[in-house]
């Protein structure tokens, strides 16, 4: 009988179709964001069955969100099955899944929605991590009879959210992606009480009658299948207009050879993506799925197809933005980057946004210069014709030609060994980078100990440096960089003749009246004083630099961009930012998201109090690999005493050792789990166990302190306040979550740490 039919307890002939082991197998499950073998080909990832997870749904996982467990539904298991595209082209999906975190529905309205669509069928329904008795958060998995390929798991998916939001229940769209996670049930150690009991979980299994078939004529086949036709239809239309007006626009340049067409250079200045960024949509992971700042629903309903875009959202189209086609339910809009620039900066006013862009590149009659090949004589390629005694010497011996210069030739082509690296792994030359983190966690600490190394060209944390002379634009902190650098000198790098400048003042780089003319002097005085070039300028702060402009405005942002890649090309420098993160952590860096998508490189700073380190992670490269890390500490240095006799300190960065990032990456302890390590150690200072015996299951005799289950149980079922016919099963949850976090281990009915605390040298 196939597993997912005994986690129904369903018959024979409900059970779903069986196609290879693979199904047998379950489905790609893995724990924690980060879990991913993308770069170990051959390996595969583990399977989970329904059965498995229907009794996960009784007794959830414990875990924080960077350990708990999820799937991703389909059968397809290889190395790269956290890919959107593996799963689109090679997945097989066995169910569809859905996710609710708005509108705070009841489990039956989630549930009776879902019944509503699909029938009486299986299905599995739970509350995730976040969910509270006031703020109900939803999952719910429907299995089905016969697999999905990936196309179709994607377009039925979309279709079942739809027929949802016409039911009341608003998904999110974001499990339409074939790649897309799905956490099993799971109650974080901080939403339990001290027995370990969820504050609130809920979870329901129905049997029905049936697994979903989805067959021609189910709801969800057919607006699928009308969504892929209306698809198919308006992108006709598109195509044949855009050809139409290609033909015009070709019309329109022949009488008119000199001028320079507005929309057309728009286009080729400006992508669509670009735009949709500059203007607020949010993005559908990184996919080619945006919404509008209209849109009511919560679907993407914008698709980027590279030199257009195209929207279904009825909400753009009542606020007309880009082509209105159609009418009522048919209609859609749709258009390249210049109409969004007409919509969003000229109110639509197709007139008005051509003549201001018209009136940046089209110069004025008076200013058009002659011909640019006058006095050149004109290229003549007929076959057989001799050259005239006057004609130009020969190039290819002359070193000074612009081929000799400019270009080369496949025989001249050599292979470029060498990386352009400013810090190998981390920042690359001429390139500009963000660095962010939320206040107080070291970010100016950190780069000025990176500046520091590239300006002395000596290698930062093992890391080879290619650098020279920097210039770091102190705009927070004033006289105090004083200290820091002073510090730096002499407790750390105890060498002091090195190219860093530091300007200790405000700067404002959204401006460039104000201080850009400033800042290219002494970039020059910095290059003649240090006889070579600028390597990096760092901008420390982005907020104190944009002097008061609007970060989450795409005007604002878009100019301070403007003015660091102006900076940039002057300097030919790598450019870095220090930011700070927004409210939510988790967003990634403030402001609008236009800088993330101009920077080269994106790193996080993250304070992990409990364990009293800090990280720093690569978490974008546009031309490196992502993932790079380094974990330090602040070191308290006293510089002298003040007037007043105290002491007056600053910090340098050190690097934390393997078993301090280790520790801060083992998963937190907390409510019971926490309580049953704090009595193992008690027990301990008792005296009570002694060392691990040698033999089978154990590591080597006497390294480990090992301690009897009985006195262990006694103990902390002694210090649970909560019924007696409740504390075994709190037991056993604490102890089996120890094992499989890896604090604890159990042989012979005995508990041995595993941790650094637990050998019996300490």
């Amino acid at each position: 009988m196939n597993k997912i039919n005994i986690a129904y307890n369903a018959t024979e002939d409900q059970s779903p179709t069986t196609y290879s082991k693979s199904v047998q197998a379950g489905f790609l499950t893995a724990n924690g964001s980060y879990d991913t073998l993308k770069d170990h080909p051959g390996k595969q990832y583990a399977g989970i069955t329904m059965q498995e997870i229907a009794k996960m749904a009784e007794n959830p996982q414990a875990l924080d969100k960077l350990h708990a467990a999820w799937i991703i539904p389909s059968y397809y298991r290889e190395h790269d099955g956290r890919s959107h595209e593996a799963q689109r082209q090679r997945g097989s999906f066995g169910m569809l899944a859905v996710d609710v975190d708005e509108g705070s529905p009841s489990r039956n309205q989630v549930m009776g929605a879902i019944e509503a669509i699909c029938g009486e069928v299986h299905m599995l329904c739970y509350s995730s991590s976040g969910a509270t008795a006031d703020n109900m958060k939803w999952r719910a998995i429907v299995p089905l009879k016969q697999p999905l390929n990936g196309d179709d798991y994607s377009d039925y998916q979309q279709a079942f959210f739809t027929l949802l939001e016409r039911e009341g229940i608003t998904p999110d769209y974001v499990l339409s992606r074939p790649g897309q996670v799905i956490y099993l049930p799971n109650v974080p150690p901080e939403r339990r009480d001290e027995s370990g009991q969820p504050f609130f979980y809920q979870s329901f299994k129905s049997v029905g009658k049936r697994f979903l078939t989805l067959d021609a004529d189910h709801e969800i086949v057919m607006l699928a299948e009308e969504m892929r036709a209306e698809r198919k239809r308006v992108q006709a239309e598109i195509e044949a207009e855009r050809a139409k007006r290609q033909i015009d626009r070709e019309l329109s340049r022949a009488e008119n050879p000199d001028q320079i067409n507005p929309i057309d250079e728009f286009n080729k200045r400006h992508t669509v993506e670009d735009m949709l960024l500059r203007y607020g949509y949010d993005r559908l992971g990184s996919s080619d799925q945006w919404r509008s700042r209209y849109q009511s629903t919560k679907s993407f309903a914008t698709k980027n197809f590279g030199d257009h875009w195209v929207s279904m959202s009825g909400s753009d189209v009542a606020a007309r933005v880009g082509n209105v086609k159609g009418n009522d339910k048919a209609a859609y809009c749709w258009g390249d980057a210049f109409t969004l620039y007409q919509h969003y900066e000229h109110e639509g006013d197709v007139t008005a946004a051509v003549r201001a862009y018209g009136g940046e590149i089209n110069p004025r009659p008076d200013r058009i210069k002659d011909d640019p090949f006058e006095g050149l004589v004109p290229v003549k390629a007929e076959s057989g014709v001799e050259p005239a005694e006057e004609s130009a010497p020969d190039i290819k011996a002359n070193e000074d030609s612009l081929i000799a210069r400019t270009v080369f030739t496949p025989p001249q082509a050599m292979p470029i060994l060498s990386s352009n690296y400013l810090v190998k792994g981390w920042l690359g030359q001429g390139q500009m980078s963000v660095f962010y983190g939320p206040s107080n966690v070291g970010k100016s600490f950190l780069v000025l100990d990176m500046a520091w190394c590239i300006a002395a060209q000596r290698d930062w944390n093992g890391h080879r440096v290619c650098g020279g002379p920097v210039l770091y634009l102190a705009t927070e902190g004033g006289l105090t960089f004083h200290n820091r650098v002073y510090a730096l000198g002499k407790f750390k790098y105890h060498e002091t003749d090195i190219p860093l400048y530091v300007r200790p003042a405000p700067v404002d780089l959204l401006r460039p009246e104000v201080n850009m003319k400033e800042l290219g002097m002494l970039c020059t005085e910095i290059v003649q004083q240090a006889q070579q070039p600028i390597s990096m300028i760092v901008v420390d702060t982005l907020s104190r630099a944009m002097a008061g402009g609007n970060e989450n405005g795409p005007e604002d942002m878009t100019a301070f961009i403007n003015n660091v890649d102006k900076l940039r090309n002057f300097t030919k420098a790598h450019v870095m930012v220090v930011h700070h993160s927004g409210k939510d952590t988790a967003a990634g860096a403030r402001g609008h998201s236009s800088l993330r998508a101009a920077t080269d490189t994106e790193v996080e700073l993250e304070n992990d109090q409990e364990a009293g380190i800090r990280f720093a992670r690569a978490t974008k490269q546009r031309d490196m690999e992502t993932g790079a890390e380094f974990a330090f500490q602040l070191d308290v240095q006293q510089l002298g005493i003040d007037q007043d006799g105290d002491p007056v300190t600053t910090v340098v960065i050190k690097p934390a050792s393997q078993e301090q990032v280790e520790e801060a990456k083992r998963p937190k302890l907390r409510g019971n789990d926490k309580m049953l390590w704090e009595g193992f150690w008690l027990l301990k200072g008792e005296g009570k166990g002694g060392e691990n015996p040698a033999g089978a299951g154990w590591p080597e005799g006497g390294r480990y302190w090992v301690i009897d289950e009985k006195d262990l149980r006694e103990h902390f079922c002694g210090r649970l306040a909560i019924e007696e016919s409740s504390k075994r099963s709190a037991w056993k949850r604490a102890y089996e979550s120890l094992i499989k976090k890896g604090f604890l281990h159990l042989n012979d009915s005995k508990f041995g740490a595993l941790v650094k605390e637990g050998k019996n040298d300490q």
